[in-house]
């Protein structure tokens, strides 16, 4: 389990830009290696969220690709730091179960099936809670609906819109217009978004461009 391409949580203020996208493709397109890519197709939104305190607030965003009404919940600032900071929780108690289990394993004498068949258990457990609590706590900007603030390639999908870093381009070719996308934010650690940069610009210089 590593959670260390996470860093900080999304900054959250009360209002944001962000973006509504649609996902474009069934299924995933080969990338490299074992990873898959998905084209998402992106409309702005603005997110506008009640003061601390407060319910959150439920709105509707109509896609532009498919027409479909999208209801979503927007939670305040202070809400929306304490799903994080639960998320985080769940990751750190899920890297607490994978030790003790581990632990637990490596020490065991009495070898028994059923003490094998728990231990076994725990590090399955702690390393999934673990991985996806982590991720979630990355992913949680208080917008909820449609798999919003949960990890995975949804159909629809909503990010707050951050600038991109300076030293990192777009990555655009120049014949045929074809784009790769990376990752990039405040809750990435660094090396993390260079590491994915450097991975979608050699995607870049080996798609096959249909102008080429």
């Amino acid at each position: 389990m590593e959670l260390g391409e996470f860093g900080m949580p999304q900054a959250i203020a009360q209002r944001q830009e962000a973006t509504v996208s649609h996902r474009v493709n069934f299924w995933g397109r080969p990338s490299g290696g074992s990873t898959v890519s998905w084209d998402y197709e992106s409309q702005k939104w603005v997110v506008k969220r009640p003061d601390d305190g407060s319910p959150a607030l439920h709105r509707t965003v109509r896609c532009e690709v498919c027409n479909k009404a999208l209801h979503y919940a927007i939670h305040s600032v202070e809400a929306t730091r304490r799903r994080q900071a639960r998320r985080r929780a769940g990751a750190y108690a899920g890297l607490v179960v994978l030790l003790v289990s581990l632990v637990s394993l490596i020490t065991l004498e009495d070898s028994g099936a059923i003490r094998i068949a728990l231990t076994a258990t725990g590090i399955l457990v702690g390393a999934v809670l673990g991985w996806v609590s982590g991720l979630a706590a990355a992913d949680d900007m208080g917008v909820t609906g449609h798999g919003a603030a949960w990890p995975g390639a949804t159909k629809h999908a909503v990010e707050l819109v951050e600038p991109r870093p300076e030293e990192l381009p777009e990555l655009v070719c120049a014949l045929c217009g074809h784009r790769e996308e990376f990752p990039w934010g405040s809750h990435y650690r660094k090396g993390f978004v260079r590491k994915q940069y450097q991975a979608a610009a050699t995607r870049l210089e080996n798609h096959a461009c249909r102008r080429a």
